[in-house]
């Protein structure tokens, strides 16, 4: 399996390559310390490439960014979270973007070797802390998800629109519109339109 690591710190990156040298089938092909430079050279090579290990927090591009760039221009590609942050507010949109794999810098070598050859079967692989993390409780919009036409006007509300302004551009009854948003506050357990709105851009709901 040919593997890029994106991380901006050298140290991590030689380390990966180095324990991924010892096995036979895990073969780092390039390392970059950037978001812009892995898309870059996916460009012209992802077809040799079968995942791409990811650091979340990087500046200029940071992981997030390049997930959903990689999991849209280069479907085919597995991806792999390595990072130290286990928080709900980096795991959950991580998932949420179709992350093959989520992973901590300080688990144990030979776990993370096996981690990355069950993402090459096709498993989805995320490290025990943060299932355990996971676990513990659902977010309001994963125990009350949000119907499609309801995610079209939270969309319209991220923007700023009104509700007469909504009504127009889905070509419904203002008063329909008025129900969604209501529907839309009971399952996000917020009280106004200004906490759904922070909500939703707080925990990836809608992409822009």
């Amino acid at each position: 399996m040919n593997i890029v690591i994106t991380d901006d710190h050298a140290v991590v990156r030689e380390g990966m390559k180095f324990l991924l040298s010892t096995t036979e089938d895990l073969k780092v092909v390039k390392d970059v310390d950037s978001g812009a430079k892995l898309i870059q050279f996916l460009e012209d090579n992802h077809k040799m490439i079968d995942l791409v290990l990811l650091d979340l927090v990087m500046p200029e591009m940071d992981g997030m960014a390049v997930l959903e760039i990689v999991k849209r221009d280069f479907p085919k590609l597995k991806v792999v979270i390595l990072t130290s942050y286990t928080s709900e507010e980096y795991v959950r949109p991580a998932l949420n973007k179709k992350a093959d794999g989520y992973l901590i810098k300080e688990m144990d070598a030979d776990d993370l070797i096996e981690s990355l050859r069950r993402v090459a079967n096709g498993d989805q692989v995320i490290h025990p802390d943060v299932e355990l993390m996971l676990s513990k409780g659902q977010l309001p919009h994963q125990k009350n998800v949000l119907s499609t036409r309801e995610l079209e006007v939270l969309k319209e509300m991220v923007l700023g629109k009104s509700n007469k302004e909504i009504a127009e551009t889905l070509f419904v009854s203002e008063k329909t519109v008025k129900t969604h948003v209501s529907h839309i506050l009971n399952k996000l357990e917020v009280s106004d339109r200004t906490q759904a709105v922070v909500y939703a851009i707080r925990h990836h709901i809608i992409n822009l």
